[in-house]
């Protein structure tokens, strides 16, 4: 499975997160305003006292105004979910202290258009739609209004640079400050733009796997769970129209009494996989020992063996224990067995046994059986595996192994097999041990159980 890489600065990702605004919450326009007017501030921060420094007190002043004005608005669109109004005051002061500071600070021969361009960008970036149409042209007319207005009456727009050099520094500083907000805002928009494309591919695929469940459940409903109640109605009906003889009637009673019996398996399977994709799954972790856990298990399959004369060997270590929940851990090994004895020929031999491994214990269940096809492996765990018959026509719904590996990691477990054709099947559990465990000890016990 490919892992999600890991953020190299979480803790600014979160940071960030809570300034802007969570996706749960906020829509991407409002995350893109806020990070605007968060970008906006610093910027304005920088500006107080830059002025100050080329000699222009009262565009500090200005600026000092505009970072308060800048921050209340930003405060009414995060805390108090006002966005269109936070925007349209956003808009109205950017434009106002903007046109002053094109008066204030050497009109066309200063920063002044360049500044309008970046409010132009953000208008275009993150207008809400019912107002996008307003400012744009909003923007475009101030311009051609204070353009118009210099050019008639020039002595109106104070000269701020007393050397040119002073011009070349402003312009040099202007256009970092604005290609940084610029740059800030656009990588904003585009990992924001990312984030909600990743969230809809992530949706499509749950819908896609809702679509696959719902598809799963009607042709189990349709075909495998129907199958036996029409045989039992065809049953009924032999009865009351023919007269049957013992024998045939034997013969039919044990049909209906195997396909019920693989029925009822199939229902608990249903049951309690629907349980977990519907309402979730509580996982109750305890310490177990997993001889005593497992032996209902393996008595209850033990007659259904026997019925195919399999051999079915208990091989688990009385020493064994196991952080794990009794009835998941109990409903995978039952399933592990169930497809072990509907996939083993008359003859065949089945051992449920445990290894230690450092500190952890493996459960496996291994079956002299039929295997599992080379094209079938990859997905056998999945609902793209279609239900197959066993060695005497025995019939699932295909659950069994996908609620064995859900249920599984659920105890934080894992699951595999090693499987060949016509050389059988072994399936492998993985749970954590808990207490301790001589090797050696343990060893001489199993010898002197074999003796």
């Amino acid at each position: 499975m490919d892992k999600k890489p890991k953020s190299v600065f979480p803790g600014a990702k979160n940071l960030i997160e809570n300034l802007t605004g969570n996706t749960e919450e906020f829509s991407m326009e409002a995350r893109i305003f806020h990070a605007a007017c968060l970008v906006s501030m610093a910027a304005t921060l920088c500006n107080i006292p830059w002025n100050y420094f080329i000699g222009v007190p009262s565009l500090s002043f200005l600026m000092t105004i505009l970072l308060l004005v800048t921050a209340f608005i930003y405060y009414y669109s995060r805390y108090r979910r006002k966005l269109n109004m936070s925007f349209f005051l956003y808009c109205l002061a950017s434009n106002v202290f903007i046109a002053l500071n094109y008066q204030q600070n050497s009109g066309i021969n200063g920063p002044g258009l360049l500044i309008f361009l970046l409010s132009l960008f953000l208008v275009i970036a993150i207008a809400p739609k019912i107002q996008f149409w307003f400012w744009l042209p909003a923007n475009m007319i101030l311009v051609g209004i204070l353009l118009t207005l210099e050019y008639k009456y020039p002595y109106a727009v104070t000269n701020t640079y007393k050397r040119l050099a002073d011009r070349y520094i402003d312009f040099g500083y202007s256009y970092l400050v604005i290609g940084i907000l610029i740059a800030s805002v656009t990588l904003y928009i585009r990992d924001s733009y990312n984030r909600q494309r990743l969230a809809l591919i992530k949706k499509a695929e749950e819908l896609e796997s809702t679509n696959a469940t719902k598809n799963k459940l009607f042709s189990i409903v349709a075909h495998d769970l129907r199958s036996p109640l029409v045989s039992i109605q065809n049953y009924l009906e032999l009865l009351t129209e023919y007269n049957l003889s013992e024998e045939e009637k034997r013969g039919v009673e044990l049909d209906l009494l195997e396909k019920t019996k693989h029925t009822g398996q199939m229902l608990s399977n249903l049951l309690s996989w629907t349980m977990k994709q519907m309402e979730g799954v509580s996982v109750k972790l305890e310490e177990l020992n997993l001889a005593a856990t497992l032996r209902p298990v393996l008595l209850l399959q033990q007659p259904i063996a026997l019925e195919k004369c399999i051999t079915l060997k208990n091989e688990i270590n009385h020493e064994a224990r196991v952080v794990a929940d009794a009835n998941m851990l109990q409903l995978v090994l039952r399933n592990l067995l169930s497809n072990a004895i509907k996939f083993t020929p008359s003859g065949g031999e089945i051992v449920v046994g445990t290894e230690f491994q450092g500190r952890h214990w493996l459960i496996f269940v291994r079956d002299s059986g039929v295997g599992i096809p080379m094209e079938y492996q990859d997905r056998i765990f999945s609902l793209k595996m279609q239900s197959t018959f066993g060695t005497k026509n025995e019939k699932g719904a295909g659950l069994g192994l996908i609620l064995c590996k859900e249920f599984t990691e659920l105890q934080g477990g894992t699951i595999w097999f090693e499987s060949a054709t016509d050389r059988g099947t072994t399936f492998y559990i993985r749970l954590k041990g808990c207490g301790s465990y001589n090797e050696d000890s343990a060893a001489s016990a199993v010898l002197m159980q074999k003796s």
